[in-house]
């Protein structure tokens, strides 16, 4: 198969970061928290923020941790790269950055930022850089290092210059380096000479620094000023405290209290917030449907034969059931990008119109003029079991039944998907670009792809994709998605929204498609 060394890390890596980071903002991974109240009256301008997440890091270490930690990060981390609501990217600590011309995409450059220190009091500078991406990369835990196994040397060229050199291109090393993903959130040298320092504490050139003496590890993380930010006008807050509350009623219900203002949303509790009176930020980020798993037909015939898995995207009404379970139809979703991003393609839409007509008799074409039944699994997490019984409703008129195997947790849904005893599964991945599409969808040895199925079409494209220009990239993006929509590799029935609540008087928390629903959260700050 030709593809890129950087889009085959191990299996337990890609659970995490694909599958973990998908569903994670709504599992209950602990109880609800009670520290923190931002006691400013209603009239002045509040000096403290308290941010509600659902779950707390096992580590605060951004080097072994996973990228659906990256509320805790940020606040202590500015990235290499910021990734702007528009989906372009900006300066972070890095002030340039890009492939070197000439170089067949397989030299990319770094010029950092003078003046910047780490809240150690060390410098950032390019010796600083390739200590802490040579230390990242030789991690044997987390989801980040398989991102630069594709880095043959990281060399400091000069005082503020990093070289990284790659065994062939890799379009989303930009997108790494920003804030979704986190790679570029550098921690001090002093800090990785002795990483379990990490493990409970920050050492990063981010606005703001962990005070461990009002912090409870899975409870409230609590946030000061870095003395030695570069840029004091982006520290907002005298004190950041974020709160852990598993429950997303619970969420609600303190933010409605004045306890917390800001907080990652949850896809269930969305009416809720907006009757709460809350500003709800929710766009696309998740692919969520039906995953046909088993395109080669090992263990289900049908869902070996194109038009079967053609039917059964005709068979679902997408807009019926993103109005039915987010209250909006435009999250319908029938292809493999979302809105804003270089891949998606509007003529798409309309590959698959609901037509269960159509479905019936491309059904009977493949020969099965009286229907199947296709064992599935699913789970309670982020409601996406709702969403399987939602689409196994409608298919169930076009002759197709679900058998669905329903698991509470996430750990148990995943050993399921990948025990390829089912040929079909829901889905929740996060829409980004077609190299992180690859990484647990399309490569065979990720998770959503169990079967390990390859299609010698996608691999050339792929290939010229990884070589490509970004102009090129962006053209070569669409042919991918439309080869994906053509095949009908799953059925995409919404991109659910990755969403987060605020409470008035707050500002700046751009979430959008462009930036895969990853705002740079240190940019909310009190309004007016």
């Amino acid at each position: 198969m030709s593809s890129n060394p950087a889009f085959r890390p191990s299996r337990r890596a890609l659970t995490r970061a694909a599958v973990v980071a998908a569903v994670l903002p709504v599992v209950a991974l602990s109880a609800c928290s009670r520290a923190g109240t931002n006691t400013a009256s209603a009239s002045a301008a509040p000096s403290e923020l308290t941010f509600g997440t659902q779950a707390g890091p096992p580590s605060l270490n951004p080097a072994v941790g996973d990228p659906a930690y990256g509320a805790t990060y940020q606040w202590a981390y500015d990235p290499l790269v910021v990734m702007q609501p528009d989906g372009t990217f900006a300066p972070g600590l890095a002030v340039k950055f890009g492939y070197v011309a000439g170089s067949s995409n397989k030299v990319y450059e770094l010029t950092l930022r003078n003046g910047v220190k780490f809240s150690d009091g060390e410098t950032l500078d390019a010796k600083a850089v390739k200590t802490y991406l040579d230390y990242l990369r030789a991690q044997k835990t987390g989801s980040l290092a398989p991102l630069l196994a594709n880095v043959t040397t990281i060399d400091a060229t000069g005082p503020m210059t990093v070289r990284i050199t790659l065994k062939s291109s890799d379009p989303s090393l930009t997108f790494n380096f920003a804030q979704a993903f986190g790679l570029g959130n550098i921690a001090s040298p002093k800090a990785v000479a002795n990483p379990s320092t990490l493990d409970k504490s920050t050492a990063g050139a981010g606005p703001y620094m962990l005070d461990a003496a009002q912090t409870v590890s899975g409870d409230h993380y609590t946030f000061v000023p870095n003395p030695n930010y570069w840029n004091k006008d982006r520290q907002h807050w005298k004190k950041v405290t974020l709160r852990v509350i598993a429950n997303p009623s619970s969420m609600i219900q303190s933010m409605r209290s004045g306890q917390v203002q800001a907080a990652l949303g949850d896809p269930t509790t969305l009416s809720a917030a907006k009757s709460a009176g809350l500003n709800v930020i929710a766009p696309p980020q998740a692919m969520s449907g039906l995953n046909l798993l088993d395109r080669s037909g090992t263990i289900s015939k049908p869902v070996g034969d194109v038009r079967v898995r053609q039917a059964l995207n005709y068979a679902v009404d997408r807009k019926a059931i993103a109005k039915a379970l987010y209250g909006d139809e435009a999250l319908a979703l029938s292809q493999y990008s979302l809105t804003g991003q270089a891949a998606y393609d509007t003529a798409l839409n309309e590959r698959y119109p609901y037509d269960v007509a159509k479905a019936k008799q491309l059904l009977a074409e493949a020969g099965y003029p009286n229907g199947i039944t296709l064992e599935s699994i699913d789970t309670t997490v982020a409601g996406l079991n709702k969403l399987m019984q939602a689409i196994s409703g409608q298919l169930s008129a076009a002759g197709v039944t679900l058998k669905i195997t329903t698991k509470p947790g996430v750990n148990d849904y995943v050993i399921g998907m990948l025990s390829t005893k089912y040929p079909t599964a829901v889905m929740g991945y996060g829409l980004a670009n077609m190299a992180s599409l690859y990484a647990g969808f399309i490569n065979p040895a990720g998770p959503f792809n169990p079967f390990h199925y390859k299609d010698a079409e996608l691999d050339k494209l792929y290939a010229q994709y990884y070589a490509a220009n970004e102009e090129q990239g962006a053209a070569l993006q669409k042919q991918i998605n439309a080869r994906l929509v053509e095949q009908a590799w799953s059925v995409p029935v919404v991109g659910a929204p990755l969403s987060y609540y605020t409470t008035k008087g707050i500002t700046g928390l751009d979430a959008t498609s462009g930036n895969s629903g990853v705002p740079w959260l240190t940019e909310i700050r009190p309004a007016g």
